[in-house]
């Protein structure tokens, strides 16, 4: 399939959106949160249960394989970062990469195939086969108009991967605007004409109680570290006890346990857009 350039002029950003169509290679405006420096502080540990993370993080690869496993054909990956969707995508696949230049170039210092905007994309109707849009949609103003682009550029039969956090901090401020239970996201896709094909869940009470105790830990542990509290030897060592332990008995208790969907951290869904052959 050929790629199609949408023909209609690009509208000017003005200083409320996010992932709008810019080219900017300045540096940053503003620095990364506290909660991005603590993400880059423990990146040695991930895939460990010393990292406070550890309950998401284990499941990182496998959740990126059953995302590949259902695009092929053209992919167009909104909100790509780092592009780590391309390393699990089969080697037939046409992969685009957009972001906005805030999350890309300011944040996490990586360079999309295309700077554009979620809720306006530069692309004509039918472009598309596949599209992702993993821990995206909670960052945008107008989630709904995203819903619809992605619809609008995807063929008759190709697929929506949608991948948004539940029970989550803060992240990436301060372009974080939402969190949806699975009944809101079945509103949202049936808005727009998806439908959801698979529809997973993902954290026991358990897990999700821990990740957070971990984190407000590791949180505050290096915000005392920042300021040079003298309290921050006594955080660091009881964050170093505390948060394997909370993540082994949470592992523990979730493997024990009938599926629990009380509490998620989060929700995965592939969607169809009507029409065309069978594509999932």
């Amino acid at each position: 399939m050929r790629l199609k350039l949408s023909s209609e002029p690009i509208r000017k950003i003005g200083a409320g959106d996010h992932m709008g169509i810019m080219m900017d290679n300045s540096s940053p405006s503003h620095p990364p949160d506290g909660f991005a420096k603590l993400r880059r502080w423990l990146a040695p540990l991930r895939q460990t249960p010393l990292h406070p993370q550890w309950l998401v993080l284990r499941h990182e690869r496998a959740g990126l394989a059953a995302v590949a496993a259902s695009l092929t054909g053209d992919v167009l990956d909104i909100g790509c970062a780092d592009r780590r969707l391309s390393t699990a995508l089969h080697p037939s696949v046409r992969y685009i990469g957009l972001d906005y230049p805030d999350t890309a170039i300011k944040l996490y210092d990586t360079r999309p195939d295309v700077f554009g905007n979620a809720q306006g994309l530069p692309f004509s109707a039918g472009s598309f086969n596949g599209i992702a849009l993993l821990d995206v949609l909670e960052h945008l103003p107008d989630p709904d108009a995203a819903v619809a682009e992605a619809a609008r550029v995807l063929v008759p039969g190709g697929i929506l991967a949608l991948g948004v956090p539940f029970l989550y901090p803060l992240h990436d401020q301060p372009f974080d605007f939402q969190r949806w239970t699975r009944y809101g996201l079945r509103r949202l896709l049936g808005r727009h004409g998806l439908e959801i094909m698979q529809e997973d869940v993902f954290g026991q009470p358990g897990e999700t109680a821990a990740l957070l105790a971990n984190i407000a830990l590791a949180r505050r542990g290096q915000r005392l570290l920042a300021d040079r509290n003298p309290w921050v030897l006594l955080v660091l060592m009881l964050a170093a006890v505390l948060i394997p332990l909370r993540n082994l008995w949470a592992w523990l208790s979730a493997r024990a346990s009938a599926p629990d969907d009380l509490m998620p951290l989060g929700y995965r869904l592939i969607c169809r857009k009507p029409g065309g052959g069978d594509a999932y």
